[in-house]
């Protein structure tokens, strides 16, 4: 979905896209929310919705929720939205790639010529699957970002390698400074959301590790428990053996797609949020959560197990 904000409104427009994407969350089979600025002196904002079934989508679509905050936000706009709807599968792995280049303010307008032909390029390449550019955030990021994905390493090693892209790094010399990284995820499939790729990696470490405590630490506990119940004289060995396989499995198929969902609008990195803000609330919900888990759990094994 293409959407033009008139001039001077794009505050007022972010305040709004967050209560669409709150709202669209709460509709079945939702998946995620992709939020796209606009481009060199474009005002064009791309907005992408993801469901897990056209039904689905449809629902969101049609649904009063949508249509009455269509009609709240009408006066931001300078047109009606471009709207198109694909349908397919997402089950490719892509492989992200994110290049930093460092821009003179005066060489942008040059910059963005040149990475529109880097773009026109890159889309004759078996296994081009997108791209996306992010201008310089100031205070946060300094250089400006492009996020490309190929359907496979090796379709991207034939760009990276192809003389097509070396010509197009000698023909500006002023761009050659850049700082490529294909992106990858300490923790997996953990951390999927829905098989984006580019929002898995987006999520900081910290929280990761984070979120992964808020499912890690119930786990943990209800399998000891439980083991200790029905295993009563198992060797210490024995009983952790088993209690890691079981963990490691309800984590990755059955906690963890809950904690990430959960914590979707914490987790991703969304250039309409506020992230200080964003960030505050989802570390005192996840401390808190832990605060209680812990309390319950002190108030289980002392008042009715105690642990061997």
């Amino acid at each position: 979905m293409g959407q033009r904000v008139k001039h001077g409104g794009a505050r007022d427009f972010e305040h709004w896209q967050d209560r669409v994407n709150s709202a669209v969350t709460t509709f079945p089979g939702f998946l995620a929310t992709e939020v796209t600025p606009p481009v060199g002196e474009s005002r064009e904002w791309s907005i992408v919705y993801r469901f897990d079934c056209v039904e689905h989508l449809e629902a969101w679509l049609g649904s009063t929720v949508r249509n009455r905050l269509l009609d709240e936000g009408a006066d931001l706009f300078e047109a009606p939205a471009s709207q198109q709807v694909l349908v397919g599968e997402r089950d490719e792995q892509l492989v992200t790639v994110v290049i930093s280049h460092p821009v003179m303010p005066e060489h942008e307008q040059q910059f963005l010529d040149w990475q529109d032909q880097v773009t026109a390029a890159e889309r004759k390449f078996t296994g081009f699957r997108g791209s996306q550019l992010f201008r310089p955030v100031p205070g946060v990021q300094q250089d400006w970002t492009v996020v490309y994905r190929f359907a496979s390493e090796a379709d991207l090693n034939r760009w990276l390698e192809s003389p097509e892209r070396a010509e197009l790094l000698i023909q500006e010399e002023l761009f050659k400074d850049y700082q490529l990284n294909t992106v990858a995820n300490s923790f997996g499939s953990w951390f999927s959301f829905g098989g984006d790729a580019e929002i898995a990696v987006s999520t900081p470490a910290w929280k990761s590790a984070l979120s992964v405590l808020v499912g890690l630490y119930p786990t943990v506990v209800l399998l000891t428990l439980a083991i200790s119940k029905l295993w009563p004289n198992a060797e210490l060995w024995a009983s952790l053996l088993v209690g890691n396989v079981l963990s490691v499995g309800l984590l990755t198929w059955v906690v963890m797609p809950i904690v990430t969902r959960a914590l979707r609008f914490w987790l991703v990195e969304a250039p309409t949020r506020s992230h200080a803000r964003v960030d505050r609330i989802g570390a005192l919900m996840s401390i808190g959560f832990l605060t209680v888990a812990a309390l319950v759990f002190w108030l289980a094994t002392t008042q009715i197990w105690t642990l061997p």
